[in-house]
């Protein structure tokens, strides 16, 4: 007993003269002490990812025909460095493709079925001979607005599974309306859109019939004859439908119809439009468009506007190939000869290129989004292409040519 008293106070001993194994952590208090405790910092606040430049070609093999059967593949690029290499099957066509979420989607169709594969393998298929004139993946889940070749008709479509479709009729918009992330489709978060035409005839007249789609629900239908003048566009945004058109029968009046509510375009007395689609902008829903013979002397202007104002204005001597905007910031391109890039501006300041050597492909290889400028330009002939971000220029050498561009 004496031992272990002995040895019990020999521990107490030796346990005093060292100090606290936790000597420099904060300790919280016991409840009720009145003394705040230590707080804990909060993690830190993750920045936001930088967006990736994802674009797509056609490349042949040196020499190809490029109007043979298989010798194409579609070509993914993120930030201009190849990440996948598809086969194409039949003829190379730029509507076959295109990029969604960051990944490839191709359909192919024999005339019998429809198959559509993602980054090279088969998602889905059905049987039908459509083209895809809408397309977007929402989580991965794919939604199509086909257009039946050669004798009309529309069905659209999710993950394959037809929940509406019509026997007659034309898809409004298409894979060029690069401004709507699904070509003809459109959605916000109230579901996804879109329209089709059924042609009528009255008389020798032949006149159109307009269905304004939610999925597979009728939302609205504009009458054929109830449109006196020409139509430009027909948009559904935040639930309501919107339509841009030319009323001839009031003196040539140009105007922007909120469901039912006409809305006058105010414009120069010597202004003439030629073109005014429903895009959105800065979570707002305007026109795009420009007119000839307007602005000091100048023979073209491209403008995005509402039915009052202007909101953002390029003025040029000569045709502009796109005008990109994103909120305050603006971009666009000049034309050169024969269908060229002359001049490159972001926000009224040139980006330097080689001039009126680079073709911009087609209107989807051109997007700013996210903070970002991406435009994809071709040199065919010399097999030279241009990924441009912002101000930086990335060369690239293949023998084909860009077909479309997203920032993701």
């Amino acid at each position: 007993m004496d031992k272990l008293l002995r040895f019990f106070f020999l521990s107490l001993a030796v346990i005093s003269c060292q100090k606290p194994l936790f000597e420099n952590t904060p300790r919280a208090e016991p409840q009720g002490s009145g003394r705040d405790s230590t707080e804990v910092p909060p993690p830190p606040v993750d920045e936001p990812p930088v967006p990736d430049i994802y674009a797509t070609a056609f490349v042949f093999p040196d020499g190809a025909d490029w109007l043979a059967p298989g010798q194409a593949d579609v070509v993914l690029f993120r930030n201009a460095e190849e990440i996948l290499r598809v086969p194409v099957e039949g003829l190379a066509e730029a509507d076959r493709h295109r990029i969604s979420e960051g990944r490839l989607w191709t359909d192919a169709c024999d005339g019998r079925e429809v198959v559509v594969s993602c980054d090279g393998k088969e998602r889905f298929r059905y049987e039908g001979d459509e083209l895809l004139r809408g397309f977007l993946t929402v989580n991965g889940i794919a939604y199509t607005l086909g257009q039946r070749q050669g004798k009309g008709g529309v069905s659209f479509r999710i993950n394959g599974q037809e929940r509406f479709s019509s026997p007659v009729g034309t898809v409004l918009g298409g894979p060029e309306d690069c401004e709507w992330e699904g070509g003809a489709l459109c959605r916000d978060s109230s579901g996804v859109y879109y329209t089709y035409g059924i042609p009528i005839w009255k008389g020798n007249q032949l006149q159109w019939e307009y269905h304004v789609m939610h999925e597979e629900e009728t939302l609205t239908v504009i009458p054929a004859g109830s449109i006196v003048g020409s139509l430009y566009d027909i948009r559904v945004h935040e639930g309501t439908v919107y339509r841009s058109e030319r009323r001839s029968s009031a003196g040539n009046t140009y105007c922007l119809v909120k469901g039912n509510t006409y809305l006058d375009i105010k414009m120069g007395s010597t202004e003439v439009p030629h073109y005014l689609k429903l895009v959105p902008a800065d979570g707002k829903l305007l026109l795009k468009g420009y007119s000839t013979g307007v602005i000091g002397g100048k023979n073209y202007c491209y403008w995005l506007r509402d039915a009052a104002s202007i909101v953002s204005v390029a003025s040029e001597d000569q045709p502009i190939l796109e005008l990109l905007v994103d909120g305050p910031h603006l971009a666009h391109l000049v034309a050169g000869p024969d269908h060229t890039v002359r001049t490159l501006y972001l926000n009224k300041k040139s980006i330097p290129f080689a001039p009126d050597r680079f073709r911009l492909p087609s209107r989807r290889c051109a997007q700013f989004r996210k903070g970002v400028l991406g435009i994809a330009l071709s040199n065919s002939s010399e097999g030279e292409h241009l990924l441009i971000r912002d101000r930086e220029i990335t060369t690239l050498r293949f023998n084909g040519y860009f077909t479309s561009l997203q920032i993701h």
